[in-house]
This record gives structure tokens, sequence and C-alpha cells, in this order.
């Protein structure tokens, strides 16, 4: 009987979570033609797309993804405190991860993209360089790392969390990896996932990974902005290997503060990254977990979170849209070239 439970929970989950973001595409794309005909051009600024995409996201579907959850039964995580060392030794762990598995993620995209013949595919560049600053922190900094946490954490965890710690952890990471539809976040965004959803687990408290999300995606943000900016290094390198030395130093000259800038988050990262290694190795042994009163069998586990219709369907549809980035065709094309939107 809590097998079958758990089968219709996770599917419930699954079923919902895919489904909405069906929706998301039918009311973006119909949104898009409808001002498109009030502004009557015939091409909309991508500015004006992403404050379409993400203005529906956060208005309308995040939240008709938790209400189309909220009846499961869940299961009340004991609340506990990590403190500042704790919750340091978090970040330092979480930036360790991301550095880690977002270059084999890096590495897994060159690979593929010289097979395909597309080359490395990162659509997150082409959103986040069509965005204003203050749109980046709102979005990417702020809005982005709450609606995230409180979907594939707090509501996911909550209701799957009595079935099995270890099943709640890599089903949160799994389904937040594959929700950014392309393998240059997969990676990373998938391991990331499980350390939040064991960090929740074992405090009960969101605000920590919340909090630890905001951190990491600001910094990423920013150097990825930089990194968009113009062909500052192009051009530097460029004088560099012309023998150009006044090129070099004008270009130098002009943008020293943010290539200081650029520089140093990027060894804070490193340093921070060594740190979240060293703090690994060191705490080993609390990354354990507890056995919960109706834990799955692990025999059945499995087949319990993974063989029912809606994580069938949510795996199956992510996993296309991520071997279809890759080859550079967006799913959202796709859907809109067979209903004639685009």
């Amino acid at each position: 009987m809590e097998r079958e439970n758990a089968k219709r929970t996770y599917s419930r989950f699954g079923l919902s979570y895919v489904g909405m973001h069906w929706v998301y595409v039918l009311l973006y794309m119909l949104l898009l033609q409808v001002v498109k005909l009030v502004l009557r051009v015939p091409y909309l600024p991508q500015s004006i797309k992403i404050i379409i995409n993400f203005g529906l996201r956060f208005a309308i579907v995040y939240p008709i993804m938790y209400l189309a959850v909220r009846s499961l039964p869940k299961h009340q995580i004991e609340k506990r405190r990590l403190g500042i060392g704790g919750f340091i030794a978090c970040y330092c762990i979480s930036i360790a991860i991301m550095y880690i598995s977002n270059l084999t993620g890096l590495i897994l995209n060159v690979l593929i993209g010289k097979l395909t013949g597309v080359g490395a595919v990162n659509p997150i560049f082409n959103v986040v360089g069509a965005m204003s600053p203050v749109m980046q922190v709102v979005i990417a900094v702020i809005l982005a790392p709450i609606f995230e946490e409180l979907l594939f954490r707090k509501f996911l965890i909550d209701r799957t969390v009595k079935y099995g710690e270890v099943s709640a952890m890599l089903i949160s990471g799994i389904m937040f990896g594959l929700f950014h539809g392309n393998l240059a976040q997969f990676v990373y965004a998938t391991t990331l996932g499980m350390f939040f959803a064991f960090i929740y687990i074992r405090t009960g408290r969101i605000g920590y990974t919340i909090a630890i999300h905001m951190m990491i995606n600001g910094l990423s943000t920013y150097l990825s902005s930089f990194i968009l900016e113009g062909d500052l290094f192009t051009r530097i390198t460029t004088a560099l290997s012309n023998g150009d030395v006044d090129a070099y130093t004008a270009l130098i000259e002009e943008n020293l503060y943010a290539l200081l800038a650029v520089t140093s988050i990027a060894l804070w990262f490193i340093v921070v990254a060594i740190a979240g290694v060293i703090l690994m190795i060191v705490h080993r042994k609390k990354f354990a977990f507890e056995h919960q009163e109706g834990e799955i069998p692990k025999g059945e586990r499995f087949d319990t979170v993974m063989g029912n219709p809606g994580m069938i369907i949510y795996v199956f549809y992510w996993t296309l849209s991520i071997i279809l980035t890759q080859f550079g065709i967006s799913i959202l094309e796709v859907i809109g070239k067979v209903f004639k939107f685009f």
C-alpha cells in the first residue's frame, strides 16, 4: 500500500511539473502573438520575450505547479540550525560541487558538440546576454532561486522524504537538472540540486538553500555578463598575438576595474572550491541518512520512483529537450513551428 502511494506521489509530481510546462509553452506562444498584434510589429525584441517568459513562469505557471501537488500528504521535517560555521561550510561545498560538475558538463558539452558538428551549446548565455543588469538581479539572483528551491526542494521533498531520504534527494536533483532543458546546465544543476536537497532534509529550513542559491547565481551571473560584454577577451588576445603593446595596454587600462573584479571572483571560486573539497573530506561522515518509517525497500526504490507514468513522461520530455538543444534546436521553436506560431 505504501509503495503504491509513493508511486502515485512521484507520478503526480512528474505529470504536474511537465504538464504545467506545456501550459507555459502554449501561453507563451499565444502571448507573443498577442503582443506582436498590439504593437503591430513582425518580431519582438529579445528583452520583451524575456519579460513575457519569466513573467508567465513566476506569476502563473510556478504557483499553479504548487497548487497541482498541494493536496499530497506532507511529512514534517525536523527543524535544525546550521549556525554560521555550518552555513559557510555548506556554501564552500556547494561551490566545490558546482565547480567540479560544471567542468565535467563543459567537457561533455564540447565532446558532444564535436560529434554533432554544432559545437558546444550554452543557451543560458543568450538569455543572460539579453537581460539588463536590473533584470539579471531580479530574475536570476532573486526570483529564480526562491521559486526553484520551493518547487524542487521544499514542495517535492516534504511530500516524498517519508518514502526514503536518498530517493527524495536523488529525484530532487534529477528533476531540477532536467528542468533546465540543456546539457550545459544539467550536470551542475543536478549535483547541486542533490546537495541542496540534503541540506533541506537535514535542516528543514528552505531559507538556507535559497540563500546559497542566490549567492551562487549572483556571482555566476556577473561572470557571464562580463564574458558576454563585447569581445574584450578576443581583442586582448589579438593585441598580444600581434605584438601590439599600445593596444593591449589601452585595453587593460580602459577595463582595469572590470578585469580586476572578474579575476577576483574567479580566484574566489577556486579558493572556496578547494576549501569545499577539503570540508567534504573532513566531514564525510556527516553525509548520512536517517531511516524513515514508510521508507521503500532498496530493491523496489528505482521502480517506485521512476516506474510510473508521470516520471517516465517527465524524463522523456526533458531528455528530448536536452538532445534537441545539443543540435542547436529549441523545443519551443519546434512546437511553435508545428502549431505555426513562428
